[in-house]
């Protein structure tokens, strides 16, 4: 998949008086690429990459990312092994010896009694014409998110064998989460809350509904409270009680884009924020951050354990531990410069800021770029809690300059970081005339798409590979 960028943005953290409590303790490239889900059960890690296959990960050891096997869905059964991943796999919930994944071709079923060789036992019947998303698991009820045609739910008392029960209704349902009473649907920026019948067992009525300010991402319940995450609207703490009205307490705005939430530790919330993992704290009446780190990639998916935070991110999974940083601790507000395009002798200065989050001074032993068309200003040593803005001139004198802002210093486990620097790249640059272009509209209306026919509108190009 790739993206252009026609927008220069930046997320600045200035003045932090405060640590912000990650620790990095191991990284892994796994075969498995487009991640966006990760679940953990007892003391396996399984990662859903939507290409490259499903990742097992034995993380007995806290600290460690221990690989164990890859499984590839597209061939249908059988065991693990690498591969394509032609199925698409979206969103795992795990229960006993088996997971459960969203795919293109409806829902697997996987025994992982052995996650060292996990068995694809197939799809539920009946799943393949759905278009799926998130789904939960409690005792024996699986509900699978199936957006336009709701929610549905199963009996996996025979696990290899679920067994419809129900549908509950929705617009366009995202995500589901079910507790001892109640079933949370996301429907698009709606909260429904639906509640068991007394009188007949799986089915539920509708109790309440709860408008949000933004599509709700993911719905996550923990120490007496829901939480949702609603993208470039933050995170949302929610009172949930049997057979009152839910009611919305507060809204903590994330820095970038909350996607995935994970409840630990009672009230602390871990979510990942698309180019960062934020900590947050909820006291019973307000959200606030106790835990911050640029991951420097695209953070798709998050999972908890213990004090444990386990990052899946676009192509890479990452462990932090939250707790009190002894020593230093870097952070850069932000991992890439793109620069506009600059005429040959002229300059252009963008700004990058370095954060020290730790307890003890940052020293900074050496900073320094690696291609002498960019000239940063000097850094110091940082006190805990400091930032410093660093100036990174580019003076052009030829096209596709590139390279990086690279920073050694004594941060345990960061003690290098870089900053990648690009001018004058051949393609797009930041703050270009985009050309203009006529496609043909082949989904969601018809006739065709001019770029010039938007003139005066924000019009946002993403551009992916074929299925």
């Amino acid at each position: 998949m790739k993206f252009i960028n026609y927008i220069l943005t930046a997320v600045l953290f200035i003045g932090i008086s405060y640590t912000m409590n990650l620790t990095l303790h191991d990284y892994d490239n796994p075969s498995a690429t487009h991640i966006l889900d990760t679940e953990i059960i007892g003391d396996l890690l399984i990662v859903s990459g939507m290409i490259g296959g499903i990742e097992f990960y034995d993380i007995s050891d806290r600290e460690e990312l221990n690989h164990l096997s890859t499984l590839n869905l597209s061939g249908g059964g059988g065991g693990g092994g690498g591969g394509g991943g032609g199925a698409k796999p979206n969103c795992v919930k795990a229960a006993g010896n088996y997971a459960y994944f969203t795919t293109k071709n409806g829902v697997a079923i996987i025994n992982i009694s052995n996650p060292s060789n996990p068995q694809n036992l197939g799809y539920i019947s009946g799943t393949s014409n759905y278009i799926l998303e998130n789904l939960d698991i409690h005792e024996n009820l699986l509900a699978v998110a199936a957006h336009e045609d709701g929610v549905l739910l199963y009996d996996i008392s025979n696990p290899s064998n679920p067994d419809y029960l129900s549908t509950i209704q929705a617009d366009n349902a995202w995500d589901v989460v079910i507790d001892d009473y109640h079933i949370y649907v996301a429907d698009g920026s709606t909260l429904l809350d639906y509640f068991e019948s007394e009188l007949f067992d799986n089915e539920y009525f509708l109790l309440a509904t709860v408008e949000l300010s933004n599509a709700i991402k993911d719905i996550a319940i923990g120490g007496g409270y829901l939480y949702a995450a609603i993208g470039s609207d933050g995170v949302v703490a929610i009172a949930h009680i049997v057979n009152v009205t839910p009611q919305v307490i507060d809204i903590y705005n994330t820095s970038g884009m909350a996607n995935r939430l994970d409840v630990f530790d009672e009230n602390k919330i871990a979510v990942s924020d698309w180019d960062d993992v934020e900590i947050l704290e909820f006291d019973g009446e307000s959200l606030s951050l106790a835990g911050y780190k640029n991951t420097t990639r695209r953070t798709m998916a998050i999972s908890t354990k213990d004090n444990f935070i386990y990052s899946g991110e676009w192509a890479s999974v990452q462990i932090f531990e939250y707790g009190e940083i002894d020593g230093p601790d870097i952070d850069l507000n932000m991992y890439e410069l793109n620069y506009p395009y600059v005429e040959n002798g002229n300059s252009y200065t963008l700004s990058l800021d370095v954060t020290n989050n730790g307890n003890q001074t940052l020293n900074i032993i050496d900073a320094y770029t690696t291609n002498n068309e960019f000239s940063p200003s000097p850094l110091s040593n940082l006190s805990p809690g400091e930032t410093q803005t660093v100036n990174i001139t580019y003076t052009a004198n030829s096209n596709n300059a590139s390279g990086g802002y690279r920073i050694v210093s004594n941060d345990s486990d960061e003690d290098e970081v870089i900053c990648e620097t690009n001018g004058n790249i051949n393609g797009a640059n930041v703050g270009d005339v985009a050309p203009d272009f006529q496609l043909s509209v082949i989904a969601n209306g018809s006739g065709t798409f001019r770029l010039s026919d938007q003139l005066g509108k924000i019009v946002i190009l993403a551009f992916f590979a074929p299925n």
